[in-house]
This record gives structure tokens, sequence and C-alpha cells, in this order.
């Protein structure tokens, strides 16, 4: 199930190439519209969504206080994630619910000020895979760069057991609130708003003040053959007690 939802995400991460584009304003993101916060006392979602009580104080353990956490440095990545739909979509809760948004390719990190964040190759007329007059759900994921520097390696090791239960230091993952925007022609200059506190000519741009990246922690679940190889092992013992 796991390699049937990476190869979606995969497959949607460079879907729409072909198809006409229009374009939005990636020349920077206000704190007004979004800031970050990282958020060690819950696991994220996408690894079960529960507290972290009980993890111990390893790499993984439960630290820090909920939304705390200064995010400086370039310890931090993200990207912009789109979704087609006649209605504005929620943000996704799952990696399954992941799979269904495509990333767009501009991405971003976060700046020497603690919370917020600065993009990549701003461009204030970026092209985005929709046409315009087009209205698309728009997304922020953001994740540590342990995870990986770009958005399907980090995805890839959010759902591998074997690499979280290695890191040497706590991993973070999350969503940010949705926004519902119509591209602009790309011959036009700035693009659609994707960042903003309310409504414009374009739609609902993305307004998610402390978007929080919760703590990602190690939770094995068994194989399908290992589930089966131990019950074989079971039967194999109560045959063996009776004999006796």
């Amino acid at each position: 199930m796991k390699k049937l939802v990476l190869t979606t995400i995969a497959t949607l991460a460079v879907a729409g190439a072909a198809l006409a584009q229009g374009n939005v304003n990636w020349g920077s993101i206000s704190a007004g519209s979004m800031t970050a916060v990282t958020n060690s006392s819950v696991i994220s979602s996408f690894n079960g969504g529960v507290t972290a009580t009980g993890l111990g104080s390893g790499a993984n353990g439960a630290s820090g206080a909920t939304l705390g956490g200064a995010i400086t440095g370039t310890s931090f990545y993200w990207a912009l994630l789109t979704k087609a739909g006649s209605t504005q979509s929620a943000a996704p809760t799952s990696l399954a619910g992941l799979a269904t948004w495509t990333a767009t390719g501009l991405t971003a990190t976060n700046s020497n000020t603690a919370g917020r964040l600065a993009v990549f190759a701003p461009n204030s007329g970026a092209q985005v895979s929709w046409s315009p007059g087009t209205t698309n759900s728009v997304m922020m994921v953001g994740w540590s760069a342990n995870l990986g520097s770009d958005f399907a390696t980090a995805v890839g090791n959010l759902s591998n057991n074997a690499f979280l239960a290695a890191l040497t230091a706590q991993a973070f993952f999350g969503v940010s609130a949705t926004g519902f925007i119509t591209t602009l022609s790309t011959a036009t200059s700035p693009g659609a708003a994707v960042f903003g506190t309310g409504a414009t000519a374009q739609g609902t741009p993305i307004l998610s003040l402390n978007t929080p990246l919760n703590l990602v922690a190690f939770s094995p679940v068994p194989e399908p053959a290992t589930m089966a190889l131990a019950g074989l092992g079971g039967l194999a013992m109560l045959a063996l007690r009776r004999k006796k």
C-alpha cells in the first residue's frame, strides 16, 4: 500500500507539465499571512496523530512545549501544492490524502527570523501548471531538513519506519491551511496572490499563521508477511504442546 501511495505522489508531482500554464505571485511570503512553529508534543497526523507521551527521551522522543521552538536558519523546507476541484479542498491528514495533491515546483525555506518563510527563486509571475482562469486549491507543506531537501524525498522518508528509526535528531512535518485561487495569464505580472489575509479578485489565498510542524515518530507497523509468519509460529508451538 505504501509503495502505491508513494508512486501516486511521485506521479502527481510531475503531472500537468503539458497543460496550459497560469501564473501566481511567488515574490515573498508575508509574516501576516503565514508563519510556522514546531510542535514537539504532538505526532504528525501522517504518523498516527497521537500525543508523544511514552515515546521516551531518544531522538524521536517527546520534548519541548506545544507550539514551542523557534524555526530559524536553513533547517526546514516548504513546497506549494495544488489540487483541482470545483470547491476548496481541506488540508490532508494522511499520506493517502496527500497523494491527491500535486507539487507546483515552487519552494521555500525558513528565514533567519523565527517563524518566517522565504521563497526560493522569487518571481512575481511564477508559472504553475493549471490554466489561466481556473481555480484550484493550494497548500504549503513543510518538513525538517533531515527528512530530505525536496518534497518527494521527504514524503518517501516519512513513510519509511527504518529511516525514521535511524534518525539522530527529531523530524517534523506539517501542512498549512488551504487557499482557493484562480491563476492569471502568464502575460500578467504580478500573478495571483498565493498568501493573504482576505479574499482578492483571484479568490481566497492561504492564511495560515503559526502553522505547526508536528513531531514525526517511529511507529512500526508489521508487514502482512511478518504477521503471517508470526501466526504460523504460534500454530507450530501449539502443535508441539499437544504432542507432549
